[in-house]
């Protein structure tokens, strides 16, 4: 039996914390385990997860104490190098910007033959709010010691250009989904609203709330659902109270993935009027499930939605114009059954297997080198 190469990744999160990153990597080993050696390097973040397991077609070690406050993740950023190094892989691919980035730097240091691949997944990373946290010559070699990028969006891509001052080994894979888990449209509520979202700064959640009063002024039964969990929860459940809006505005809090699908595809429409973003997975999702989609212009949310074809864009940070694209889809059902099918064209092209064969390609390519 031929060796497989071994390829080892690297991710500050994985399994059970399961996001856009952590999706990307599980589906990657799933369905090209045939073909290579995965091991995945993570932190570990709970005492009660195993050192050590083999799941999704890979190896997963978690590295740390299980501490709290995500403490684990400077431990993994330090010493996942150095056991990279010591597995001896064909390929190290680290996914995401921040603590993989920085466990490539240092991988580069103690072995400069490894050939190395950084997926950048983080677009709030680029919004001034969190820009001031990572020093700007360590932002630079993040993106400049990897022998090459893959983006999840044509902006990060740009990023990466900008900071590389090249436009060579750059690649845009962007993340995909699992058209097997997408729920049926079987009903939807008139006149609601559906946003899944974590409860962060980032999603811009407020803005969709200051929205509402104005909307139920000219559809007095529509409401907002909202699903996910976050610190701006309890903040978010003031203004809810103060605009006096209890009745229709219902917090869902977190569900799991298929629960959270069937709300998507219970509402009339999708919002989430992002303030950063690196691809918007979730749009995606939403398109899929056959409901109208409005996202803000920012990050990379304009790589899955097309103004006024399979959506809706909007400028970030404004209400008033969340009350106008609410009101076109809900007063015109032949407008929102248009976006709605256009939208399940658009989402054929991020099916996983579409976008694994690109990752199959990219590791073929490097082992060919």
């Amino acid at each position: 039996m031929a060796i497989k190469p071994k390829i080892v990744i690297l991710c500050s999160s994985y399994a059970p914390f399961i996001s856009g990153a952590e999706a990307f990597i599980k589906e990657t080993v799933e369905r090209l385990q045939n073909n290579y050696d995965f091991v995945v390097l993570t932190a570990r973040f709970k005492k009660q997860l195993a050192k050590q397991e083999q799941q999704d077609g890979c190896l997963i070690k978690r590295m740390g104490f299980g501490l709290p406050f995500g403490l684990d993740k400077f431990y993994f950023m330090i010493f996942s190098p150095f056991l990279a190094v010591k597995l001896k892989p064909a390929i190290a691919h680290g996914v995401m910007e921040s603590y993989a980035g920085v466990a490539l730097i240092i991988l580069r240091w103690l072995n400069k033959k490894i050939p190395s691949i950084l997926t950048l997944q983080c677009g709030d990373l680029d919004h001034p709010k969190k820009q001031k946290k990572i020093p700007k010559w360590l932002w630079r070699k993040i993106h400049t010691t990897p022998d090459y990028i893959t983006a999840i969006s044509s902006f990060l891509a740009k990023r990466a250009e900008r900071l590389r001052k090249s436009k060579e080994n750059i690649f845009i894979i962007p993340n995909g989904f699992d058209v097997n888990e997408l729920p049926r449209k079987e009903k939807v509520f008139e006149n609601r609203i559906v946003c899944v979202a974590r409860l962060s700064w980032e999603k811009g959640i407020e803005y969709l709330i200051k929205a509402l009063p104005e909307i139920c002024q000219q559809f007095p039964y529509a409401h907002l659902v909202i699903v996910g969990d976050g610190p701006e929860k309890e903040n978010l459940g003031n203004l809810t109270e103060k605009l006096g809006l209890s009745e229709a505005v219902f917090f869902r809090g977190f569900l799991p993935h298929q629960e959270a699908l069937k709300e998507i595809s219970q509402g009339e429409v999708f919002v989430c009027p992002s303030l950063a973003e690196g691809l918007g997975n979730v749009f995606l999702e939403a398109q899929a499930c056959n409901t109208p989609v409005i996202g803000a212009n920012v990050g990379g949310i304009p790589d899955i939605i097309q103004d006024g074809f399979n959506g809706f864009l909007i400028q970030p940070k404004n209400s008033q114009v969340i009350v106008g694209a609410v009101i076109k889809i809900f007063s015109d059902k032949n407008l929102a059954q248009q976006l709605a099918q256009n939208g399940q064209t658009t989402v054929q092209k991020f099916a996983w297997p579409n976008i694994v064969s690109q990752v199959d390609n990219l590791y073929q390519k490097i082992l060919h080198q």
